[in-house]
C-alpha cells in the first residue's frame, strides 16, 4: 500500500511528515510506505492511475481525480471550516498595484495548486492582470517556502499561500515557516475561496486496502494526542467525511484557468 503527499510547504517538510504519518499507521496495524510526490501533476497521476493507494489531494488535484473517476474520501478541518483561500504575500512594507504588474516577478506554487497559483489567477483576472503573461516574468517554484524566498530575497515580487476564511481564527502558510523568512514578508490581499484539501483515490485500487488506511487514520485522530499529530501532519484539526457527490462541478473554473 502506498500513500502519496504532496510536496508542501516543501518536499523536506513533507517527508518529515511523511514519516510521522507512517509511523503513526504503523502503530494502528497498517504498514504503508509514504511518498512525497515531485509537483502537483505527478501526485494527481499517481492517485488517478491507482499507483498510489490514496493520496493526500489539494483541492484541484482531487477535482481531476473525481473527475476521472476517483473519489475524495476525507476533506480537511481547519478552523472548524473546510473551506479557504489564498492570500497575496509581498515583502514586508509594499504593496500589489496591478499597473505595475508588468515590471514584476511572480513566484507561484504549482499550476495546479489552488492556494498557490489558481486562486490568484483569478484574483488577478478580476484586475486585468494574466498571472503569467501579465508579469515581467513568472516562476513555477513547486513548493511553497520556495516561492516564499524568492520574494523574501527579491527575484520575485508576489507570491500566493493558503490563508484561512473568517470566522476560522486567521492563519496562512506564513505561520508554518521559518521566523526569519516570515518576518520579511506579508498577506497584502486575500481572494476568493474553495474547498480544503483531503484524502483521494483512484477508480482502480482495492478499496479493502483504501478502507484499511483511512480507518487507520481515522483511529489515529480519535486517539490521545490524534489532533495534536494530525496538526503536525497536515495542519488540521480534524477530518470530515467528504460528501457522496462530486465535488469537481464546483472547481471547474479552477480547472479552466490552468495554463
Amino acid at each position: 500500500m502506498r500513500f502519496v503527499l504532496p510536496p508542501s510547504p516543501s518536499i523536506e517538510i513533507a517527508r518529515r511528515r511523511g514519516a510521522i504519518l507512517k509511523r503513526a499507521l504503523f502503530d494502528e496495524g497498517v504498514d504503508v510506505d509514504v511518498d512525497v510526490a515531485a509537483d502537483y501533476d505527478a501526485l494527481g497521476d499517481e492517485v488517478a492511475s491507482g499507483r498510489a493507494t490514496v493520496g493526500w489531494v489539494p483541492p484541484i488535484v482531487g477535482a481531476r481525480v473525481e473527475m476521472a473517476g476517483g473519489r475524495i474520501l476525507r476533506r480537511a478541518i481547519r478552523g472548524g471550516s473546510s473551506v479557504y483561500r489564498a492570500g497575496i504575500v509581498c515583502r514586508k512594507g509594499e504593496v500589489f498595484k496591478a499597473e505595475n504588474a508588468s515590471t514584476m516577478t511572480a513566484a507561484w506554487v504549482d499550476e495546479d495548486s489552488a492556494a498557490g497559483y489558481l486562486l490568484a489567477r483569478s484574483w488577478l483576472a478580476n484586475r486585468r492582470v494574466d498571472a503569467i503573461t501579465g508579469f515581467r516574468r513568472a516562476l513555477f517554484t513547486h513548493s511553497y517556502v520556495s516561492a516564499l524566498q524568492a520574494v523574501a530575497d527579491g527575484s520575485a515580487d508576489i507570491a500566493s499561500i493558503f490563508a484561512s476564511v473568517p470566522p476560522a481564527p486567521e492563519r496562512s502558510t506564513l505561520d508554518e515557516v521559518d521566523v526569519n523568512l516570515r518576518e520579511r514578508l506579508e498577506v497584502v490581499a486575500h481572494t476568493g475561496d474553495t474547498q480544503t484539501d483531503g484524502i483521494g483515490c483512484g477508480q482502480s485500487v482495492d478499496m479493502a486496502e483504501v478502507q484499511a488506511i483511512v480507518d487507520a487514520l481515522d483511529r489515529v485522530v480519535a486517539g490521545p494526542g490524534g489532533q495534536a499529530l494530525l496538526q503536525e501532519i497536515i495542519q488540521a484539526e480534524g477530518l470530515i467525511v467528504a460528501p457522496a457527490r462530486p465535488t469537481s462541478t464546483s472547481l471547474a473554473v479552477l480547472l479552466s484557468s490552468r495554463i
